[in-house]
């Protein structure tokens, strides 16, 4: 009889041991992880939230110690208002040849600027506003040249999901120069290729309903 009761006490304990370890390998028990297929640039609701990224912004000032470094405002050291003189002495003749634009029923006098090291590169637009009385100044700067980047490093021909992720853009709409998402924290619109939309969008769009993928080919300083 004892070697009987030994015998069933540790069976019981073998099974209660058994059951113990199946419990804990269940998939209830289980922690959740994140699945590979997850939508990239997802985020959370900050990625397009416009106070999330004006902390973000005034987090991480960027200084513009490059030719080619956006800020808001700003494209390397050109400055959205700055006079035309300063403009003129900054940036040398041979980079200039004078033009004019027509925005809708307006027209400005403008500037294409051409890279002083990639020449080739296509040319940067800076368009003035004023009169021969008071003088011009720099009312926008057009930017197709994919050199010029913020200091996150988005630019001309990055992907549109990074830009909203990071400037908190919520909407995209049409404008007299394409389909733009406007970011009044950075003063800055992103041009988006719409070869990646279908045909007949509509002309106001949320940026979730953009593909992620979607290619910025410009960007407007204003």
């Amino acid at each position: 009889m004892k070697h009987l009761a030994s015998f069933l006490g540790s069976t019981a304990g073998a099974l209660l041991l058994a059951a113990t370890l199946v419990a804990c390998n269940s998939p209830e028990s289980r922690t959740p992880t994140a699945s590979s297929g997850d939508t990239p640039f997802a985020g959370n609701s900050t990625a397009t939230d416009p106070s999330a990224a004006a902390q973000r912004i005034a987090a991480n000032p960027n200084v513009a110690d490059s030719l080619h470094l956006l800020s808001p405002g700003q494209a390397g050291r050109l400055l959205i208002k700055m006079p035309e003189k300063l403009l003129l002495a900054r940036v040398s003749a041979e980079q200039l040849h004078k033009i004019t634009r027509t925005v809708g029923d307006s027209t400005y006098p403008a500037y294409e600027m051409r890279d002083a090291q990639q020449p080739s590169a296509p040319p940067t637009i800076l368009e003035m506003a004023g009169n021969a009385q008071k003088g011009f100044r720099l009312r926008r700067i057009i930017i197709t040249d994919p050199q010029y980047r913020t200091g996150e490093g988005i630019g001309v021909g990055s992907p549109f999901g990074v830009a909203r992720q990071t400037f908190g853009l919520s909407r995209v709409r049409m404008t007299p120069e394409g389909f733009a998402a406007v970011s009044r924290q950075t003063r800055m619109a992103w041009l988006l290729d719409e070869n990646s939309l279908p045909a007949k969008h509509p002309t106001d769009m949320a940026t979730a309903e953009i593909p992620t993928a979607t290619r910025i080919k410009g960007v407007i300083l204003f």
